[in-house]
This record gives structure tokens, C-alpha cells and sequence, in this order.
């Protein structure tokens, strides 16, 4: 770090500082969603009673993945690496913990990227554009925005991994890349194409990219073929669907265009195009849309949206890094680089404020918070609903009750038996809260628990409900 060392500390408190409020706003925005009764028992309850019940020493059982007993999560998603989490119930039993958690993994991440930008990239403007691009690209932001989830968590040993593997400590390289594989079962294939680029790269390194290959090849077929369909009773539930005639592994690509194509193009701009110019990289690129794009049919999966975008802030990372080292190697490119940078952050504020309107403003937002207040009358609706036994609820209820036994409403309430059904039926609501129901059903649920004289009903104000049952006697 010869170059501009008398800079660095002023730079390097700039960054701190930017990490730091991009952090405290992911935190304020994901809490205040939360408390505004906007998570969902998917993905955040899944996830969420995993890391409680590790924290209990207890197997991570989810009642609603085979209500009501229950299966380990392990039957739905292969991700042993949450255990490291765990700790974090130590500390507090509020679920709040793992929010911020969520946050801070992501800032960390992004630091780990900027100490390797300090070894390899010359420019300040170069290494500070490159930071802002990662933070900046609005996929990552809407990940934090939408509730908690796995592979978010898969950021920083990602990022670890490859600065392990540009410091050449191999060690360190097989432990961060272990830790990423356990995040998710489909991380197999993140790192399958991983052992690509270390051959394909310009600094080849034939036999750790081989290897890596192969633990890749070997982890995935391991999880998704034997160990989920054997937790799961004989199946995978994330089979891709794969096209049935050639050509659409082209077409589906791009098409539609107004979705994928516009998605491609906003994500490589956020990252001022730079990684378009390192071929090794496109073994990661193309498998991460692949994924999204032709072996998946779930529009929620095409756009900017939730947080399926958030592993291309670490491969575009790296795509950046490798064509930044190179062109700042040639004379005249190097000249142009923090004219790029520039430009480049630049367009990066432009796409969050104006076009694409980065959820993470609202930690600006005055009304934001307001919402967060407008949400008390369900917070005491939450007051009312016995903890004990097992609840069938709503999709954002139950996400406020996953260190206790919950599953998400169902017609056939009978065979599930549950001690307490509670639901908040007022109109105009997201449509997901009631998911896997409708509204209807729900209205229709309410009508037959109503008629059920083993449940005793009592009406918490004109449109929230709560019934339990009269005896508690459940045999399964």
C-alpha cells in the first residue's frame, strides 16, 4: 500500500463512515418493516426459528414445513452454516437481533472488499467508486429491505473467500469457502463456478481451481440429491425447471425484455460496465441469471426485487477488481480510471434517488416512521394471543411469534388441532399476509372455526379475531 499512503487514513474514515451509515439505515428500515408487521413467516420465520432453536440446543424442527408436527429444516434448505449465528440468542431473546445482524453481516462484507481494494486498486477515486457501486446497487438494498433470508447471509464469507484467495492463504480460502457452502445448498454452484474463474483467470491457479470444482460439484450433489430428499421424505422442493426446447436456454434470458434485460443492463451500470471486461468471471455471472432466469419460472425472480440480486454485489466485486488491476496497468486506461469512477458513482446516485428509488431512503423519511406507530392497534391485537401451544396465524403474525410453535393458516384447522387461531381479517391488506390462503378462504376459515364448539371465540375488536380451543388433548 505504497501508493497514496499519506490518504489513506482520511479515505479509509470516509469509507468507515459510509459503511457505518449504510448499516444504520439497512437496520432502521428492516426494524420499523418489522414492527410495522410487513415480515413474513417466510422467509424470516423459517430462518429466524432455526437460529432460536440452535441457540436452545434444540433441532431445528419447523412445524409448518409438515404441520403440525413439524420437519428439520434441513428437509427445505441445506444450511448448516447458520449455527454460527446462534450466539447471537445468547445475548438477547429479541428478535431484532437477527435483523440487525443481517445488516451488519452485509457492511462487513463490503469492508472486506474495500481492505482488497487498498492491495490492488492504485486510485482512491477507483477503490471509493468501487465501494459505492457494491453498497449502491439496489439489488442488495432490496434484499436488506425484504425481511431476512440465507443467502444475504452468504455475503461476507463469500467475500472472504475471495480476499483469502487474492492474499493466497489457502487456509483461511478452504474455511471461508466451507462457510459459504453451508449457507445454502445452492452456494454449491456459486462455488463450482468459482473453481472456473481460478482457471480461467489471467494468474491461473490450476489446482486449487480444480478442486474447488470438484468440492462444488460434490457439496451439491451431496445436499440436493441424498441428504434433502432423505430429511424430506424421497424430495427436493427447489427442483429447477429446466426448458424443453433448446433454444430457450437462449431466449429466456432475455425474455421478457422489460424484466431480465432491464435487470441485466441497471445491475452491469451500477458497476460502471467494468465487468463486462473480465471473461473469467462469466462462469459466476451467467450461472447466478441462469439460476433466475431459465431454470426458474417465478417472475418475483427477474427484477431487482426481493433479495435473489444480492450475491451479484460480491461477483460483480470481483468482476470490477480483476478489470480495474488490468486496465490501471496500461498508461492511457489508467488515466481515464478516475474519470470512470466518477461517472460511475455518479450514475450510482442516480439510479438509488431518482430512477430506481433505493428502499433504504426511507430511513430519511419522516412518514416512514409514522407507519411504524399506525401499527400499534396490531401490536396489541399480538397482546392478546396466548404464546403457549401451538398457533395457527397469519403469514405476518406468525413472523412476529417464531420462538414459539406456529403454523400459517389452514382450511383443514381440524386435523392440525391448533390451542389458539388467531387472524386479523380487516380489508385492504397485503395480499401475502393471509398466504397460503386467500382472503376469501380466510373469511371462509373464520366461519367454520366459528361454528366449531371446541373453539371458544372472542373478538379483539371488528375485524381481529382470536379462538382457542376449549380442551387441550392433541394426539398425533
Amino acid at each position: 500500500m505504497k501508493i497514496g499512503q499519506k490518504n489513506i487514513p482520511g479515505e479509509m474514515l470516509l469509507v468507515l463512515l459510509f459503511i457505518f451509515l449504510y448499516v444504520l439505515a439497512a437496520s432502521l428500515v428492516s426494524l420499523n418493516r418489522h414492527w410495522q408487521y410487513n415480515s413474513f413467516w417466510y422467509d424470516f420465520g423459517i430462518f429466524d426459528t432455526t437460529i432460536w432453536k440452535l441457540s436452545r440446543f434444540q433441532l431445528p424442527l419447523i412445524a409448518q414445513l409438515n404441520p403440525p408436527l413439524g420437519k428439520v429444516v434441513w428437509a427445505d434448505h441445506f444450511n448448516p452454516s447458520t449455527i454460527f449465528l446462534a450466539p447471537l440468542y445468547w445475548l438477547t431473546n429479541k428478535q431484532e437481533i437477527i435483523l440487525i445482524a443481517q445488516s451488519v453481516v452485509v457492511g462487513l462484507s463490503g469492508l472486506v472488499g474495500y481492505f482488497l481494494s487498498l492491495k490492488f486498486i492504485k486510485s482512491r477515486m477507483v477503490r471509493i467508486s468501487l465501494i459505492v457501486s457494491y453498497f449502491g446497487f439496489v439489488g442488495l438494498q432490496n434484499a436488506l429491505y425484504t425481511d431476512v433470508h440465507n443467502i444475504v447471509f452468504a455475503l461476507l464469507p463469500l467475500m472472504l473467500t475471495i480476499w483469502a484467495l487474492f492474499q493466497k492463504n489457502w487456509k483461511l480460502y478452504w474455511i471461508f469457502l466451507f462457510i459459504t457452502l453451508g449457507i445454502q445448498e445452492n452456494m454449491a454452484a456459486v462455488v463450482t463456478m468459482l473453481g472456473l474463474y481460478l482457471l480461467l483467470r489471467r494468474e491461473r491457479i490450476a489446482n486449487i481451481g480444480i478442486l474447488t470444482v470438484c468440492v462444488g460439484l460434490i457439496y451439491g450433489t451431496v445436499a440436493m440429491k441424498v441428504l434433502i430428499p432423505w430429511l424430506n421424505g424421497g424430495s427436493y422442493n427447489y427442483q429447477p425447471t429446466t426448458p424443453s426446447i433448446w433454444y430457450e436456454w437462449i431466449t429466456q434470458f432475455l425474455i421478457p425484455i422489460d424484466l431480465k434485460l432491464r435487470s441485466i443492463v441497471l445491475t452491469f451500470v451500477t458497476f460502471g460496465l467494468l465487468p463486462i471486461g473480465t471473461i473469467s468471471t462469466f462462469p459466476l455471472v451467467i450461472e447466478h441469471y441462469l439460476e433466475r432466469f431459465v431454470l426458474n419460472t417465478a417472475a418475483t425472480r427477474w427484477d431487482l426485487g426481493f433479495h435473489y440480486n444480492a450475491l451479484l454485489s460480491p461477483i460483480l466485486f470481483l468482476s470490477s477488481l480483476e478489470t480495474i488491476i488490468y486496465l490501471q496497468s496500461h498508461k492511457f486506461f489508467k488515466r481515464l480510471l478516475p474519470v470512470w469512477a466518477t461517472l460511475t458513482i455518479l450514475i450510482v446516485i442516480i439510479l438509488h434517488r431518482f430512477y430506481l428509488h433505493g428502499p433504504l431512503m426511507l430511513a430519511t423519511h419522516p412518514v416512514f416512521y409514522e407507519q411504524t406507530n399506525d401499527a400499534k392497534f396490531l401490536r396489541s391485537f399480538k397482546e392478546q394471543i396466548p404464546s403457549s401451544g401451538l398457533l395457527m396465524t397469519q403469514n405476518n403474525i406468525a413472523a412476529q411469534f417464531t420462538h414459539d410453535e406456529v403454523i400459517l393458516l389452514n382450511q383443514n384447522y381440524s386435523m392440525m388441532r391448533p390451542d389458539t387461531i388467531a387472524i386479523d381479517i380487516r380489508p385492504g391488506q397485503n395480499a401475502n399476509n393471509f398466504f397460503p390462503l386467500s382472503q376469501s378462504q380466510t373469511e371462509d376459515l373464520i366461519a367454520s372455526v366459528s361454528a366449531d364448539p371446541n373453539y371458544r371465540k372472542k373478538e379483539v375488536t371488528d375485524s381481529q379475531i382470536v379462538f382457542t380451543r376449549k380442551r387441550i388433548n392433541r394426539s398425533y
